[in-house]
């Protein structure tokens, strides 16, 4: 696994790395200096630079921001554990050039606060990053060049920077919010539509404009920069890296004349010294994850993109022969401006490539407070990604159009995706028509659906492995049914005749699919059954009688006496103590007593003949096992209703 990440982000250029990323949501200052000889710098505490940036602002971010950005990445903890403020981690700069921390530490702020007679304010700590910055340096005099920039810090110099452009964005921020309040009694007063909206796009603009010189929040960044070459950053911060990449040092190799430091693999809690049970029992060597500096910096540099949005997920990892795939797949991926998802970048090879995809990694994460989750990473060694023949859900218990227009015609489905679509999300969806596969179980998104939150409890991962990532074997005949009829289950308790007849369209069709080896044609079945009850109404001898044939004639019937209801809902609520008997005495007891209750209602001569045989049936099937036939009676087309009354 580790390998093939190093290969794929390596194969990245540097710019598509950094496509995404953002400043730091907080106050941007970048402080000058003057060079005075042997004596070394001047601060220039006058004139320096400064910026605000938020998320929620519309325009891309300036080029002064866009070289901030630069800057604190190459000066970034690689986390809070490995930062320089270690134990109260506020710090989170890790360079002799960059300070940063967010503002809540401050005087005044929440943190300051909690840490009042508890523990030293970050005032007091910033003599100590500094020492441990410097020690980046190579040589004495290396940092005696940088000493007054410390001195900022360590003699509370920037608070007079802080206060000073405090001042100067509350001016700003005042005429800005006495200009937008005047913008908003216009629009109150304003008649003209035209008018209307330009003065509308003025208070879009001026609330944009307010903030860049907002107040801070105390989660907001400060962070000062030291105007030097990003070369300089990049150098010291090389030496921050090569140490800190690894899990830990303890177990270090020396530098070698290639430049090159093998530790412990730090990317995603990797490392396993600790673990005897992942470590090389019979191996001559005592670590069996290290990696090299540069390997660990790639891996590093994985983690940093995969917030940006810039890779899709899940993402497809060729292995490294194949990496002319690859590069098509993040080339796809970026020319639609990185909106494509897994779906449509693999139809996109498919439509360059005859042959299915093969051989790769598929890796699914999750940006979570905690950081990047991997959730899922497994070899694809070919994805099937069109059917061999195609696939016809048919409309078999006569499912209306939207609008009432005609039968309801199923598209067909030609490949996994549609498959996944049509059938698979159909059955395990929240109420807001929604699967996500590696997110935490929530209950809310399925109210009043309790058997289908079982299946998508129980069976999501087998959806995912069966779709995107081939494994047809991952859901079987036993789990598409329950499946199906734990979401059909929850339609009746909805009173939802359109999902029922949808998902038994859906199990009929496509039931040959999951269970080829009985080469049981269900459609087929159905017809079976309609002809059976058929017979019953026609007087005609009966033979091959079945258990699954009483079922849906018993279902028949069941519909029929529900119809004599006049319940103001009229719902298939009715129909759940019928589905509850697994005894055949109690289930005719139940058509009984409902017969019992409507029978000063007209019944049809087709009805007295198939409840006659249903009433007079003798099973000792567990009639839940009949749940299709019990439910496909009940919606199918019925054959008992008849002009003439039973007399």
């Amino acid at each position: 696994m580790i390998k093939e990440l190093i290969n794929f982000t390596e194969s990245l250029d540097e710019e598509f790395k950094n496509l995404g990323s953002l400043p730091k949501e907080g106050l941007h200052i970048l402080i000058g200096f003057t060079e005075n000889g042997s004596s070394g710098f001047s601060l220039d505490l006058t004139n320096f630079k400064y910026e605000q940036f938020s998320k929620k602002q519309r325009e891309d971010p300036s080029e002064f921001l866009g070289h901030c950005k630069l800057l604190h990445q190459n000066a970034w903890c690689i986390d809070t554990n490995k930062c320089f403020d270690l134990p109260t981690k506020a710090i989170h700069t890790c360079s002799p050039f960059a300070v940063g921390f967010k503002k809540e530490h401050l005087e005044g702020g929440t943190k300051f606060k909690e840490n009042e007679g508890k523990k030293k304010q970050i005032y007091e700590r910033f003599g100590d990053y500094f020492n441990k910055a410097f020690a980046l340096f190579e040589d004495e005099e290396e940092k005696e060049k940088f000493v007054l920039f410390r001195h900022l810090f360590t003699h509370d110099h920037f608070s007079k920077i802080l206060a000073q452009i405090e001042l100067e964005q509350a001016d700003i921020r005042q005429h800005l919010e006495e200009k937008n309040e005047q913008f908003k009694s216009e629009f109150k007063e304003c008649k003209d539509k035209g008018q209307k909206e330009t003065l509308k796009e003025k208070i879009v603009q001026t609330e944009q404009e307010l903030l860049k010189v907002k107040s801070l929040e105390d989660s907001s960044y400060i962070i000062f920069y030291f105007d030097v070459p990003l070369e300089f950053y990049k150098s010291v911060h090389k030496k921050y890296l090569d140490d800190k990449l690894f899990n830990t040092d303890k177990y270090n190799t020396a530098l070698d004349d290639d430049g090159l430091i093998y530790g412990t693999n730090n990317f995603m809690n990797g490392f396993n010294s600790n673990m005897p049970f992942l470590i090389h029992q019979t191996a001559s060597f005592d670590i069996s994850g290290r990696i090299s500096n540069v390997e660990a910096k790639l891996l590093n540099d994985l983690k940093n993109i995969f917030p940006n949005k810039t890779l899709p997920n899940p993402l497809p990892i060729f292995i490294y022969k194949d990496e002319m795939l690859q590069d098509k797949v993040i080339g796809i991926f970026r020319q639609s401006g990185f909106k494509y998802g897994y779906k449509e970048i693999i139809q996109k090879l498919v439509e360059d490539n005859e042959d299915d995809i093969s051989n790769y990694y598929l890796l699914f994460w999750q940006n979570t407070i905690d950081g990047i989750v991997f959730r899922d990473f497994d070899f694809v060694s070919r994805f099937e990604y069109k059917f061999k023949e195609p696939f016809i859900i048919q409309n078999l218990f006569d499912i209306k159009e939207k609008g009432g227009k005609g039968n309801k015609h199923y598209p067909i489905i030609r490949n996994i995706f549609d498959f996944e679509q049509q059938v698979l999300k159909q059955l395990i969806q929240s109420k807001y028509l929604r699967v996500d596969y590696f997110g935490d179980l929530n209950k809310d998104d399925y109210a009043k659906m309790d058997k289908t939150f079982s299946s998508y409890a129980k069976y999501r991962k087998a959806v995912y492995d069966f779709v995107y990532k081939s494994q047809r074997s991952s859901i079987d005949e036993n789990i598409f049914y329950e499946m199906t009829f734990n979401s059909i289950l929850d339609d009746v308790k909805n009173f939802s005749e359109y999902g029922i007849k949808e998902k038994l369209n859906i199990w009929y069709s496509l039931h040959k699919y999951f269970n080829p080896k009985q080469k049981i044609n269900m459609v087929n079945k159905l017809k079976e059954y309609q002809d059976f009850v058929a017979s019953i109404i026609a007087d005609e001898s009966l033979t091959d009688i079945t258990d699954e044939k009483f079922a849906f004639a018993a279902g028949q019937v069941i519909e029929y006496i529900l119809s004599k209801s006049k319940s103001a809902d009229n719902s298939y609520n009715l129909l759940e103590p019928y589905l509850q008997q697994s005894k055949c005495v109690e289930f005719k007891k139940a058509i009984a007593n409902d017969f019992g209750r409507y029978k000063h209602e007209n019944f049809s001569k087709n009805f007295e003949k198939v409840a006659a045989f249903v009433l007079s049936y003798e099973t000792d099937a567990n009639l839940k096992h009949l749940l299709p036939q019990i439910l496909s009676g009940v919606f199918a087309k019925n054959q008992l209703f008849s002009s003439k009354p039973l007399n």
